[in-house]
């Protein structure tokens, strides 16, 4: 159910020699925070609850429930497949759940109309609810290359930032050097909750 623009990346992959225009927002640089010892065990804890959601689109995505958000009241209504989507779509979500029927994972996939961009927002939040991971995936178009950046975030229970990383790749999975300005017209606003519940009321969920 994962969307992704692997097509368009073998596509255009091979078109890519190098992307040059002026950044709109300053790199996000990877920090790792050393006040913070708990942070490999944060960072493994949440490597290892998005590798079981991965396993769980690849193998038992009869686990996963879908959502929508329309453009008319912004509701968001559980639907079984992707075949009976509304129309006027303005989202849609994937969901999973723990041993315990609590939300474990989120991603969230903004309606792109013209097809140039896709962006994904991805939490995962621990036993507790708290957020351990929100993890921002955006790839586009730009001229007749693919480019994708992600962005990692990772949080200890006082939902304090312990490690941020920052990745920008070309349609094949390599790095952009260092140096290269890109453009980034699909930055758009987006928000992290620090909890589940946060996330539920926000979007009208009981649980």
């Amino acid at each position: 159910m994962k969307t992704t623009l692997h097509a368009l990346c073998l596509f255009f992959a091979f078109t890519l020699l190098m992307v040059s225009c002026k950044e709109k927002e300053p790199k996000e640089d990877a920090i790792f925070d050393p006040r913070y010892p708990e942070t490999p065990q944060i960072t493994k804890q949440a490597n290892d609850k998005l590798s079981e959601a991965d396993f769980i689109f690849m193998h038992d995505n009869y686990l996963v429930e879908l959502y929508v958000q329309d453009s008319t009241n912004k509701v968001m209504k559980k639907v079984p497949d992707f075949d009976h989507l509304p129309k006027g779509v303005m989202a849609t979500y994937n969901l999973i759940r723990d041993k315990n029927g609590n939300v474990m994972y989120v991603a969230e996939f903004p309606y792109s109309a013209s097809g140039d961009w896709e962006n994904i927002y991805e939490s995962i939040f621990d036993e507790s609810g708290n957020l351990l991971l929100f993890v921002r995936k955006s790839s586009f178009i730009f001229g007749q290359a693919v480019v994708a950046e992600k962005s990692q975030y990772f949080y200890n229970t006082d939902h304090k930032l312990v490690k941020k990383t920052y990745d920008l790749k070309d349609g094949q999975e390599n790095p952009i050097p260092d140096g290269t300005s890109v453009d980034f017209p699909y930055r758009f606003s987006y928000e992290k909750y620090k909890t589940r519940k946060d996330w539920l009321a926000a979007h009208n969920l009981d649980k």
